[in-house]
């Protein structure tokens, strides 16, 4: 039977929307047959798609950080003698390696690369201001040329990975995350018309998802006089800062939705998609929003641009600042008339990117490498 082991490289999270590319793809080979064992962290609580993993009979391992004297004296002897019980104990014929960004998950690679394990490797992010030191940038140049294939999720952050490493991938693909909306969605224009209810969909994280660039617009007096409400729906490491932040700064305009698994429930009520994001990949959020026939309000970084056509299927911010997140929520604002016209070419822009089912596409060029 052959052997596939899924590496989820994630160290800061439980779960999150980078998850769900390996974690579909390993139920959908368990049902074809093939051996699955998957590497993720130990979390307390572990999210409940684990436990889905293993009622497919995927074998789950988990990384524990030592926590007592002999675990840690048994973790460093297994150190020294170069044992890693995922990858010798269960020696699968092909390794692949998630990562939430594009540097995170080079020790996986290297470990597979000195075991002569095949491994395939997919970037979930990358971003301008993370650059990896020299050191660090050599090996990680080689170990990407050393996998079977190389998965992105966005040209944008392919073409930023060469540039962050100079080098060229020839083995370099982009792939589309799975969705959490029916491909075939249709939904009427959410009514009453105003004000005008914007959601922004993504975990709470300024760092990446820039939700402080959007308090800083909404503070000024221009969009507090105007009947705009815009949800936070999800949740993350910085909701109490955020929530105090809307406090101190009083902008009404903000409310907090919480993580809402029922996606279509969001985009019966909203018009349109905002996103401040400082860097990503190819936000679900955008995808499932412009399959729900919503626009997008959002900034140009990674994949965003080649989703969103601005002025016809959203506005886009040219970058991660006050001031031109400002410039494209006025331009939507005074364009506010054409919200539905424009979220019906969206749901016919998305449907020709993106396939009817990117897990079926993604396990058929993991079986091509085995």
């Amino acid at each position: 039977m052959v052997r596939i082991c899924f590496i989820a490289a994630n160290e800061y999270a439980p779960w999150g929307g980078s998850e769900e590319l390996w974690f579909r793809s390993a139920l959908r080979l368990a049902q074809q047959g093939f051996a699955v064992t998957v590497g993720v962290k130990a979390w307390k609580p572990e999210a409940s798609q684990i436990a889905a993993l293993e009622a497919a009979n995927c074998q789950v391992v988990r990384r524990r950080s030592p926590t007592t004297l002999p675990q840690r004296l048994l973790s460093r002897l297994q150190r020294w003698q170069g044992h890693d019980p995922l990858l010798d104990d269960h020696r699968p014929d092909l390794a692949v390696i998630s990562q939430g960004n594009n540097l995170d998950g080079w020790g996986w690679m290297e470990a597979c690369q000195g075991r002569q394990i095949p491994y395939g490797v997919i970037s979930q992010a990358a971003a301008e201001n993370f650059w990896p030191p020299d050191d660090l940038a050599v090996k990680l140049a080689a170990l990407y040329q050393a996998a079977r294939k190389c998965f992105f999720v966005s040209q944008a952050n392919l073409k930023l990975t060469l540039k962050q490493l100079a080098i060229d991938l020839p083995q370099a693909q982009v792939v589309a995350n799975p969705f959490n909306v029916p491909f075939t969605t249709q939904l009427p224009w959410p009514q009453p018309k105003e004000p005008l209810q914007l959601a922004c969909v993504a975990r709470l994280d300024p760092v990446a998802k820039g939700q402080d660039l959007l308090f800083e617009v909404l503070r000024t007096q221009k969009w507090r006089d105007r009947p705009l409400q815009i949800s936070l729906f999800g949740n993350g490491s910085n909701r109490q800062t955020l929530e105090q932040l809307q406090q101190l700064w009083q902008v009404d305009a903000i409310q907090f939705g919480g993580f809402v698994p029922d996606v279509v429930s969001i985009w019966k009520t909203h018009h349109a998609l905002m996103l401040p994001s400082r860097y990503e990949g190819l936000p679900l959020s955008l995808v499932e929003a412009m399959l729900c026939g919503r626009p997008a309000i959002a900034t140009d970084v990674a994949g965003i641009g080649e989703l969103v056509e601005d002025n016809r299927t959203g506005f886009l911010a040219v970058a991660p600042t006050v001031a031109c997140l400002d410039e494209a929520l006025e331009r939507a604002w005074q364009r506010r008339h054409d919200w539905y016209e424009m979220g019906q070419a969206a749901a016919v822009a998305v449907r020709r990117q993106i396939p009817a089912d990117p897990v079926a596409v993604f396990v058929e060029e993991l079986k091509s490498l085995l």
